[in-house]
């Protein structure tokens, strides 16, 4: 859905098209920057200003007494429970499932004097159609004699166990590489905990020779 914020030029039903031509009321004639579709929405500010009647009716009842009440104009739901009147039914006024049709876009044509100025990065990578087909297409199919046909399923049984151990081999290292890395882990976490018992014993030892030397002096 394409939408015209702003139309190019915008001229009113009071400005006739043709010289001599009587401007219709209601009618406005505008021109956009772009190809309109009958799919497209087209939001137009027009307004006219209307001049509201003035009405008024006095009411006396703030001079009743307090004891009685006054009631005014009945609303549409208390005129309908008495009367007993059901809602009327639109069936207009229903919510409906909107079913659209697939919008088809036509392709983008590029100009060729605009391709010439765009990087190479976006240009069209357009290739000719070939009109010989390629000599592997040409080529008549190779049918193989019985011993060839042997010969030929023993190379790929080969070539299938060779990529079989292959891959049992990744597996390997796959497990033994985590292995490691686990066990390293372990180490670390062991030189941490060796380390940080090592600093607090030699923290002790300094606090104790602190006041030893205190006492002493």
């Amino acid at each position: 859905m394409t939408l015209f914020w702003q139309a190019a030029k915008e001229e009113l039903g009071n400005q006739p098209k043709k010289k001599g031509g009587k401007p219709r009321e209601g009618i406005a004639r505008c021109t956009f920057e772009d190809k309109i579709k009958m799919s497209d929405i087209v939001f137009m500010r027009a307004w006219a200003s209307v001049e509201v009647p003035r009405f008024y009716n006095p009411l006396t009842t703030a001079l009743q007494p307090r004891d009685q009440t006054w009631q005014g104009m009945k609303t549409v739901a208390e005129l309908r429970r008495e009367h007993n009147l059901a809602i009327p039914f639109n069936k207009d006024s229903l919510y409906k499932p909107i079913e659209r049709k697939p919008k088809k876009f036509n392709p983008l044509v590029i100009p060729k004097s605009l391709q010439a100025a765009l990087p190479f990065v976006t240009k069209s990578k357009d290739t000719p159609s070939r009109k010989r087909p390629l000599l592997e297409n040409r080529r008549p199919a190779v049918v193989m004699e019985p011993d060839e046909r042997k010969v030929h399923a023993l190379v790929q049984h080969l070539q299938l166990i060779r990529s079989e151990k292959i891959k049992k081999r990744k597996l390997k290292e796959e497990k033994k590489r985590k292995e490691h890395e686990t066990e390293k882990a372990k180490d670390e976490e062991l030189s941490r905990k060796r380390h940080r018992e090592e600093r607090r014993e030699r923290y002790r030892e300094q606090d104790k020779l602190q006041k030893k030397i205190r006492r002493n002096v």
